[in-house]
C-alpha cells in the first residue's frame, strides 16, 4: 500500500549503523493524525518485524488499526519501524552478532533512538518496544538489556528461548557467554522494571512459539513483574498482529512507570 492509504504522516530515515553488513539501515516513522502542538509530547513505540519481514510488514499490520484505536479515544503515540534484517546471519534475532557484522541492538538503542527523538529524547515512561515473532524475542531481550530505555514491552507471538538458526551468536562451543547474554531467563532480575504484554494466538501452530507466553508469564510471576496475556485468533500471522493492536493500545500506560 502507498503512503496515501494510511492516515497520519509517514517518514523514512536512513540511519548509520556500526556494522559491516548494513552500514546504513532504514527506519520508517509513523506520526498519527494529531494536532501539531501534540506531536512533541507523544510517546514512542518501536515495532520490530519478524523473519522473514521488513519495516513495511509491521507498518501495514499495525498503522490502520492503531489509527482506529486512537480515533476511539486511546492515547496516541508515534510508531517507529526499524529494519532488523542481516546479510551474514539472515536470522538476525535483532542482535549484535558475535562477529559484529550485524550490530542491530546497538544501532537501535543508540543510533535510532537518538536520531528519531533528536531534540526531544523521551523518558523511559514514554517509550516502549514491541515485536512480532523474531521481533517479539528482540523486543523482550532488548527491553531486558535496557530497562533504562523501555518501560513497556509487547511481545506478539514472541519467544523467550535461544533460537539462533544462522549462528549470529557465534559457532559453538566458543559462544557460551554470548548465548547467556541473549537468553531472556538470565535477565529475569530486571524483568520487574518493565510492564509486559504477552500475546500469543490461541491458534498458534509454530512449535517454537506455542506456549511461550504462558511459560514466560510463570517466570515473570516469580519476580513479581506486571504482565497481561492475550490470546486472540489468527495463527502465526500479521493478521494476528493487527487484531492485537486494539488491546495493546488500551493497555499502554504512559508517563506513569
Amino acid at each position: 500500500a502507498g503512503a496515501d492509504s494510511y492516515p497520519g504522516v509517514l517518514k523514512e530515515l536512513n540511519i548509520s549503523s556500526p556494522e559491516k553488513d548494513f552500514p546504513i539501515r532504514k527506519v520508517i516513522i509513523w506520526t498519527p493524525d494529531v494536532s501539531a502542538d501534540q506531536i512533541d509530547n507523544l510517546p514512542i513505540v518501536y515495532f520490530l518485524h519478524g523473519w522473514p519481514g521488513t519495516p513495511v510488514s509491521m507498518l501495514s499490520a499495525t498503522v490502520n488499526a492503531l489509527a482506529t484505536s486512537f480515533d476511539n479515544g486511546t492515547a496516541p503515540f508515534i510508531a517507529v519501524f526499524p529494519d532488523g534484517n542481516a546479510k551474514t546471519h539472515i536470522d538476525s534475532e535483532w542482535a549484535d552478532s558475535a562477529d559484529k557484522k550485524a550490530m542491530i541492538e546497538t544501532w537501535l538503542t543508540m543510533n535510532v533512538i537518538q536520531t528519531v527523538e533528536a531534540g526531544n529524547i523521551r523518558s523511559r515512561s514514554n517509550r516502549a518496544i514491541a515485536g512480532f515473532s523474531m521481533g517479539g524475542y528482540g523486543a523482550a531481550i532488548i527491553g531486558l538489556h535496557h530497562p533504562e530505555l523501555f518501560s513497556q514491552v509487547v511481545t506478539l507471538a514472541g519467544y523467550f528461548v535461544i533460537d539462533d538458526l544462522t549462528n549470529a551468536y557465534g559457532i559453538k562451543p566458543n559462544n557460551s557467554n554470548k548465548i547467556k547474554y541473549q537468553d531472556p531467563s538470565n535477565f529475569l532480575n530486571k524483568a520487574n522494571k518493565i510492564r509486559w504484554f504477552l500475546a500469543e494466538s490461541n491458534q498458534e501452530y509454530t512449535t517454537l512459539i506455542r506456549g511461550q507466553a504462558d511459560q514466560w508469564a510463570k517466570k515473570l510471576k516469580t519476580v513479581k513483574a506486571k504482565y497481561v496475556t492475550s490470546k486472540l485468533p489468527g495463527g502465526h500471522s500479521y493478521a494476528f498482529v493487527t487484531s492485537e493492536m486494539a488491546p495493546v493500545t488500551t493497555w499502554f500506560a504512559w508517563g506513569k512507570n
